[in-house]
């Protein structure tokens, strides 16, 4: 008897269980397989077949919005004039905002129109939005949110707050997979970069971090403690966005020891991923294009992106400590990915495409330009590998490839920095160009890899007359090319991360891991690789110039042996072939070009000086007429 009750309590208790359990799967679907389609044009969105204007929060309602967030009853989706930080509105970023007028002053909120998403699903967005920005609340969610772009056009029109934020106070944080995709033959077109970067001392901890300062930071520290202790120590607490701990570099520069921050036009505190079969340009008005605090996955195999940067073009942003490993792999597998550092003076640094964490790239046309300074086209804390598409790229700074990467590479150093509007070419023994690119800015360094990049003797050309397709400079498709003047090296192999040509080293975060890589994946000895006495010894800084390694160019022959080709200090080939007559034609063909560019400005300047007089002459013979 007793048995028999205990098992119809067991079975009531399992049948609560299943029921809120399937309620809670159901709800969990039902969010999952939610469809919204917003307007940004427009402000309305469309859920469920109802089209209605999506909810403003102004910032005169601010209290409004307090009650909403803390009671739960904040809509899907969203609007507010503000960004709301877990503790107030979201502030400008700078130590500058505060000093501006040489005063601790009060400072006014960010101003922006925020479109929050507070809801997992497939959210649609199309239209233009100009001041505003999309921001996606990860706290606490779990499922998945796709944020598909059908020709969107968002600008912030500001150099202050990213256009696209994903933010999450937990960094390690994988509940919630967020994707960004662009939907097939759509354009979309996002600008924006930087965000707020504010002190997370505690007020009521200030006098524990003097010690922190000195010089300069210290009379800033001291007079400027509305930016220093903007929030008490409970308050940080609060803080939705996620945390960064500042290194000894921004110590020095007098930011905070702790400060939140999203530097990219589009940026997120957790893993980020793009897909679809569209095409997106992403524009940084300020800083990182693309970052992400974990992992950042470009995947599908399609879509072609876009990325001009005032400092990185793609960042995954976090370092591993010693106590913890961080998420921070950058892979790239698309249709085509071009990033180009702003070699402006807005910009003073930047790696096209530069990761934390190891750089994987597997399928695509890539172009990675790097900024015309001491920086990479490709740079990795973890290693660099090139499993497939056609890469190439250019910097000052070369970071080491694996040679365990699955298709072959080759990296060239040059004696001297090409300048601009210089044509490189790669052309193998059939005469077929395999690369070509015409810079628009300095460079020191090259690296290219492609499937048809096999083994065999190459040859490196420079300038020349070259026909065909280009894009931002890389020739996708040659159909001529002749009178180039053929490249020699002088010496196999490139020191890992030194910026070959250039003085000094790279600043900031290329001291130690200027060496291979230490994580089990440094390359095995290759036939081109340096000697084992040519490789700079761990913690030792090896700075070489290209006069230290320079001194002729006598081999004229690029020979791909194996996965990993190194060659440095290239210049004008001086072996036995007779290179003269390239040259010879090569200075004709300068010659010839410039005299037709005179004898076209002469046609012009005829032209007018003709026209004139004819106005002269007629206007003359009208006045006749009349007298």
């Amino acid at each position: 008897m007793r048995s028999t009750k205990k098992l119809k309590i067991i079975s009531i208790i399992t049948g609560i269980i299943l029921i809120f359990t399937m309620f809670g799967f159901n709800k969990s679907n039902a969010d999952e397989e939610k469809e919204i389609k917003v307007n940004l044009t427009e402000l309305k969105y469309n859920i469920d077949g109802q089209e209605t204007l999506i909810k403003k929060y102004s910032q005169n309602a601010f209290n409004v919005f307090i009650s909403d967030y803390q009671n739960n009853k904040l809509p899907s989706i969203y609007i507010t004039e503000f960004l709301y930080d877990g503790v107030s509105m979201v502030k400008p970023y700078d130590l500058e905002d505060f000093a501006e007028n040489g005063k601790d002053a009060e400072i006014e909120p960010l101003k922006l129109t925020v479109i929050n998403i507070n809801t997992t699903g497939n959210i649609e967005f199309s239209g233009e939005l100009k001041g505003g920005m999309i921001a996606v609340n990860t706290n606490g969610v779990t499922g998945n949110i796709n944020l598909n772009l059908n020709n969107v056009k968002l600008d912030t029109d500001s150099k202050k707050a990213p256009a696209i934020y994903v933010y999450n106070k937990d960094i390690t944080s994988t509940s919630c997979k967020v994707t960004i995709k662009t939907t097939e033959e759509s354009k979309n077109y996002i600008e924006g970069g930087k965000f707020k970067k504010v002190s997370l001392v505690g007020s009521d901890e200030l006098d524990n971090y003097t010690g922190k300062y000195s010089g300069e930071n210290k009379t800033n520290y001291t007079e400027f403690t509305k930016y220093y202790g903007v929030y008490t120590s409970e308050q940080v607490k609060n803080i939705l966005f996620a945390k960064v701990q500042a290194d000894n570099e921004d110590l020095q520069e007098g930011d905070p020891f702790y400060f939140y921050k999203g530097a990219g036009a589009i940026s997120s505190d957790i893993d980020l991923y793009f897909e679809g079969k569209g095409y997106l340009e992403v524009t940084s008005k300020n800083k990182e294009g693309i970052e992400s605090k974990g992992n950042l996955t470009f995947q599908g195999g399609t879509g072609d992106y876009k990325i001009y940067a005032e400092d990185d073009c793609l960042n995954t942003t976090t370092k591993s400590s010693s106590s913890q490993s961080a998420r921070n792999d950058l892979t790239i597998d698309v249709n085509s990915l071009t990033a180009i550092v702003d070699s402006g003076e807005d910009a003073d640094e930047g790696d096209a495409i530069d990761s934390n964490g190891t750089l994987t790239i597997n399928k695509g046309t890539i172009l990675a330009i790097a900024h015309p300074g001491q920086d990479a086209g490709l740079d990795s804390e973890k290693g660099i590998y090139i499993n497939g598409g056609t890469v190439l790229a250019t910097g000052d700074m070369y970071d080491q490839i694996s040679a365990e990467s699955k298709q072959n590479f080759i990296a060239l150093n040059f004696q001297k920095q090409q300048s601009a509007n210089t044509l490189i070419a790669i052309v193998n023994s059939s005469n077929e160009v395999l690369a070509a690119y015409k810079t628009d800015r300095s460079y020191t360094n090259l690296i290219f890899s492609s499937p048809n990049l096999s083994k065999g003797s190459y040859s490196v050309l420079r300038n020349g007359n070259i026909t065909g397709k280009s894009s931002d400079g890389f020739y996708t498709d040659v159909t001529g090319y002749i009178n180039g003047i053929k490249l020699g090296y002088s010496k196999n192999g490139i020191n890992g991360g030194t910026p070959m040509g250039n003085q000094g080293q790279k600043q900031g975060d290329k001291t130690e891991n200027q060496q291979p890589p230490e994580n089990g994946k440094q390359p095995p000895q290759k036939p081109n690789d340096l000697n084992e006495s040519e490789q700079p010894k761990k913690n030792e800084e090896k700075v070489e110039t290209a006069t230290q390694i320079n001194e002729s160019t006598e081999n004229g022959e690029f020979k791909i042996s194996g996965v990993s080709n190194l060659f440095s200090g290239l210049g004008d080939y001086t072996g036995n072939e007779d290179n003269s007559k390239a040259i010879e034609e090569a200075n004709e063909n300068d010659k010839l070009d410039k005299a037709i560019k005179i004898q076209n400005i002469i046609i012009i300047c005829v032209i007018i000086i003709g026209l004139i007089l004819v106005s002269i002459i007629f206007a003359i013979s009208k006045k006749k007429k009349k007298d």
